[in-house]
């Protein structure tokens, strides 16, 4: 992945599995990708997939955890860091 997040910072970009979600998360809070834009246009399948992976990391780095604080009681998932 291009993420180059904050050195201090202790978050991961990880895979999450749970209740009505998998995808890309964070490991500190409830933060999840939900792409902003559809992938469309005349480019190739590696350029959407260039597109998206800019725009994941883009949102991860930009996401504020206290604005997604996780279900009390919570567990962190076994994450798949990138």
């Amino acid at each position: 992945m291009l993420y180059n997040g904050r050195e201090s910072s202790p978050r991961k970009l990880v895979w999450v599995e749970g209740r009505g979600v998998a995808g890309w998360g964070c490991s500190e809070c409830a933060w999840v990708f939900n792409p902003s834009s559809p992938l469309t246009g005349k480019t190739t399948l590696g350029e959407m997939a260039q597109n998206l992976e800019v725009q994941l990391c883009e949102e991860f780095a930009s996401h504020d955890c206290p604005k997604h604080p996780r279900v009390k009681g919570a567990k962190s998932p076994n994450p798949v860091q990138l």
